[in-house]
């Protein structure tokens, strides 16, 4: 019988990578996919629909959890959910910390209820090995610190619902073409030291791990883990010439004066900023390409998935 797994922000880059990771693995047989869309009417939603027929899109809003599983489960008419992905918006587009906390911890309420088997959560990486330990001062850190506490109490260290949580670094996917991606690259030009280097992942590749507590829910690599995940570190000096190297051109950029403005407005990114700075963050990039030989490098990255063309 086919596993129902609820993946919530389906038609995000998180989300995607997910289903693309299962829906591309031996094990896809296995499972049907329930994608949460908030319309799923729109453009995005439909043409992940139409990647598989083992895609059911459903429609909810986080705001509103019980309204989603009732949903989820008219799309599995009335077969039990097995597995959940669990990913929350923490800022922009009118997210707050408290907001996401609040969604974060219905879903693992109501996953247990019931009777989710498999509960992946989306996190963020805080520093290492103190990643369990710290919730940090940087208030969207501090609120998946708190959602991650609450899973381990709710679900009984495991023993209620098994879990995997991810704890993506700075995505590789934010330096794109485009204004936000010119911003971005900027930011992390203005907004580091010139020798600190900072750890970045490929949504790829955090769709693989995230996907794997689905597809080995009883590995020990996985069972009741929290996975640090970055793929390569950097400082800004070698993220350009790697770009220089792989595209003939370096970053593009925008102007100093205006990424200042809009840090100082997005108060967020600006504690961040500072966090990464002081701090920083500490996965073990050799543990993980053991798990996942494939696992990509800024250059991999650059090569296979980016939006920039080569020169």
């Amino acid at each position: 019988m086919s596993k129902f797994i609820l993946v919530t922000g389906a038609t995000g880059k998180q989300g995607k990578a997910v289903i693309n990771t299962i829906l591309s693995s031996p094990q896809a047989k296995d499972f049907t996919l329930l994608a949460l869309t908030r319309n799923v009417t729109s453009a995005s939603a439909i043409a992940l629909a139409n990647k598989s027929p083992s895609i059911r899109l459903v429609q909810g809003n986080l705001d509103d959890c019980h309204a989603v599983f009732a949903s989820a489960l008219e799309a599995t008419k009335g077969a039990p959910i097995w597995g959940l992905y669990s990913v929350q918006q923490a800022v922009q587009d009118g997210a707050t910390q408290e907001r996401e906390e609040k969604q974060g911890k219905a879903l693992i309420d109501l996953a247990i209820h019931h009777g989710v088997k498999h509960f992946v959560y989306s996190s963020v990486e805080r520093g290492g090995e103190k990643s369990g330990q710290k919730a940090t001062y940087v208030p969207h850190f501090r609120s998946k610190y708190n959602i991650e506490q609450y899973l381990f109490a709710k679900s009984e260290n495991g023993k209620k619902m098994s879990y995997t949580i991810v704890r993506p670094v700075a995505f590789m996917d934010g330096l794109q073409p485009g204004f936000m991606g010119k911003v971005f690259a900027t930011w992390l030009k203005i907004g580091l030291r010139p020798s600190k280097p900072l750890q970045y992942v490929a949504v790829s590749d955090i769709g693989f791990f995230a996907a794997q507590g689905f597809l080995q829910p009883e590995d020990p690599a996985y069972k009741n883990q929290a996975i640090n995940l970055a793929g390569d570190e950097l400082t800004f000096e070698q993220l350009n010439d790697v770009l220089q190297s792989k595209m003939g051109y370096p970053i593009p950029l925008t102007f100093e004066f205006l990424a200042r403005f809009l840090k100082w407005m997005l108060k967020e990114i600006n504690i961040m900023f500072r966090w990464f700075d002081e701090e920083g963050l500490a996965a073990d990039i050799s543990i993980l390409k053991k798990l996942h030989p494939g696992l990509l490098s800024f250059g991999d990255w650059l090569e296979k998935e980016s939006g920039f063309a080569k020169h």
